[in-house]
């Protein structure tokens, strides 16, 4: 078993007279197995009570251990009786963990060279405020908060057990090793799909609550300057991941200033600039060394993610969770050595209508997730079970396109669109993926970790109906599910001999995008189009090709068009569907297919070679040789 938080090593530092209290100490027994305890100490009239050890087995993380340990001793304790403990500086996320069941800080104090908050709140409060959270909503944010809690705590445990290695105890600690590095694989596969919610934070209120309390005390003398503006509109954003990007924002800033040896002043500075709130945070440490504040490739200043202490401890991963939270596109950093550091954030007002549309997204998000949280078919599965998985997926790949949509206001989507392709069809890692995420910038950065996991959900179910789904038996049903995205146009290449197709948004994408993971040349491949529901025969559907070279070449092309038309008969669109004709992209022919003219898929289907010169017309002649764009 294993210390959950780094508490104070000794429980009489507050009080020595209190002692072991076995009364409203607990134990986590599953099925006889032993997964936790709590140790309490207190005092003999029974109205202080410190939590002293919180252990759990490495097969006990995500249960919700802590959580119940601390309602469990708020209710059976008086309601009027103070529950306190000690953390150590470091664990922020303890720290988050704690006040998010109502404990506040109420000073420090260093113990072993090691400094530690004191937090404490009466029983009562914390009963009420573990009550609350449980008749809100299910918290995502909070499931991964304590999911990145118990990553941390695993990490330092290996390394730990790393540091132990000898001759004599090799093949014990390795045991415990791959023990605890599987309880952390599966602790991280069990969530890896969660997200982070998105709400209005008052900004404001964080740095009076959080912010200011961190900076206070802290062991760096430090002035704090506050310039605030009076009325400050929410921000969309998370509040633990606000309040953990700051906390490291200024925990950097006090480092600075005790590296440079002067008395500290950190100034923060709160205001409204149109539809934006704008904090900015000065201090006057060391500063950050020019060539430091140049871009990488990954659009980031050289120094994020990297440590920018004397002593080389820590390793820069604070900074790099300040850009993931605001993103890089809403941070400016100035910086002037050895005088002063300066950052400039700026937040997007939260308004009604953005919120609306965030828990619709979030909602959506969610339902998805859950429902598909395993692959609900197996080889064996009837055809109506496959098509409803199908279908499913469909649903799942036209939700990502209004998350991909969610870009533009900064951003190429069909830049987006191509990376997304790649990793889904040609091979790309998600890790790759996600780097080229993070360079767009986007105001509400939740959104990009909505579609992350909507990819990876996508390109798993995929991935599954590909190897285990015969193609040519729900080719049909592959196709006709893309009717569902009814608001929109989607756009599709075929391979005309195969029937084999890749199709999305037409926003999003180009035919050509699709052609690489055809494995053809374009000049076998068609392009088509529909709107909304393509099984409604009075929705033209639309056929073209990418070049013609000469008549006999323009014969060929219209026979491919006649068996794409055969394929998506066989795939059980209706005979009376209409279909048209897409302009010729490159054309070095005399004559050229008729746009102005309209057929059913059966007509052209059922015609000979020679019969389909009825679509023949001749092109006009300072039009041949030209490019004509998609």
């Amino acid at each position: 078993m294993n210390i959950d938080s780094i508490l104070i090593p000794s429980p009489y530092i507050q009080d020595k007279t209190i002692d072991i209290d076995y009364e409203h100490s607990y134990v986590w027994d599953e099925e006889g197995e032993l997964l936790g305890y709590l140790l309490v100490y207190s005092n003999p009239e029974k109205t202080e009570f410190q939590i002293y050890k919180q252990v759990t087995s490495p097969f006990g993380r995500a249960k919700g251990i802590g959580s119940a340990f601390l309602e469990k001793l708020a209710n059976d304790v008086s309601p009027d009786a103070s529950i306190y403990l000690y953390v150590w500086e470091k664990l922020i996320s303890s720290v988050d963990f704690f006040m998010s069941k109502g404990l506040e800080l109420q000073g420090s104090i260093v113990y072993r060279k090691m400094k530690f908050y004191l937090m404490s709140a009466l029983a009562r409060t914390i009963a009420e405020k573990i009550a609350h959270a449980k008749i809100r909503d299910y918290s995502v944010a909070e499931e991964l908060t304590k999911i990145r809690h118990d990553a941390k705590k695993s990490a330092k445990i290996l390394a730990d057990m790393a540091a132990m290695l000898s001759v004599d105890n090799f093949n014990k600690v390795i045991e415990d090793i791959n023990r605890e590095t599987t309880a952390l694989l599966n602790t991280l596969n069990m969530y890896q799909d969660k997200i982070r919610t998105a709400h209005e934070v008052r900004i404001k209120d964080l740095i009076t609550d959080r912010v200011v309390p961190f900076i206070e005390v802290a062991n760096v003398p430090c002035e704090i300057r506050l310039i605030l503006e009076t009325k400050i509109s929410p921000v969309l954003g998370n509040y633990m991941d606000f309040s953990r990007a700051l906390i490291n924002l200024v925990s950097n800033s006090l480092d600075a200033i005790s590296e440079a040896g002067r008395h500290g002043v950190i100034e923060i500075t709160l205001a409204e600039r149109d539809d934006r709130v704008v904090l900015s945070i000065r201090d006057n440490g060391k500063g950050i060394d020019e060539e430091r504040l140049k871009t990488g490739s990954d659009m980031l200043p050289l120094f994020v993610g990297k440590t920018t202490k004397r002593g080389k401890t820590g390793e820069g991963v604070g900074t790099r969770q300040i850009f993931s939270t605001f993103g890089a596109g809403n941070i400016v950093i100035e910086s002037k050595v050895p005088e002063f550091t300066r950052w400039t954030i700026f937040l997007k007002k939260s308004t009604r209508k953005d919120t609306v549309f965030l828990t619709e997204l979030e909602t959506r998000y969610v339902a998805f997730i859950k429902s598909t949280r395993h692959i609900g078919i197996t080889e064996k599965s009837t055809r109506t079970e496959v098509a409803a998985f199908i279908w499913q997926l469909r649903q799942m790949e036209i939700f990502s396109y209004d998350l991909v949509y969610q870009f533009s206001r900064y951003n190429n989507v069909r830049d987006i669109y191509r990376n997304i392709l790649l990793y889904r069809y040609g091979g790309g890692e998600f890790d790759s993926l996600r780097a080229e995420m993070e360079k767009c910038r986007i105001d509400n950065a939740v959104i990009r970790s909505w579609l992350l996991g909507m990819t990876r959900r996508i390109k798993r179910n995929e991935t599954f109906v590909n190897e285990n789904i015969n193609f040519d038996e729900y080719k049909g049903i592959l196709f006709k599910s893309y009717g569902q995205a009814k608001d929109s146009t989607v756009i599709f290449t075929m391979d005309p001999d195969t029937a084999r197709f890749y199709a999305t948004d037409r926003k999003l994408a180009e035919h050509m995008d699709f052609v690489p993971y055809l494995g053809r040349s374009r000049d076998h491949l068609l392009r088509g189009e529909f709107n909304g529901d393509v099984m409604k025969a009075e929705s033209a559907l639309v056929l073209g090709v990418w070049s013609v070279k000469s008549i006999d070449d323009l014969r060929e092309r219209l026979m491919m068009i006649r068996k794409g038309a055969q394929q998506l008969l066989e795939m059980g669109l209706k005979k009376d569907k209409r279909i048209s004709f897409y302009t010729t992209t490159f054309n070095l022919c005399d004559s050229e297919i008729d746009t102005f003219k309209t057929t059913t898929l059966e007509v052209i289907a059922s015609m000979t070679y020679e019969e389909l010169d009825e679509f023949i017309v001749t092109s006009e002649k300072e039009l041949v040789g030209l490019v004509f764009a998609e």
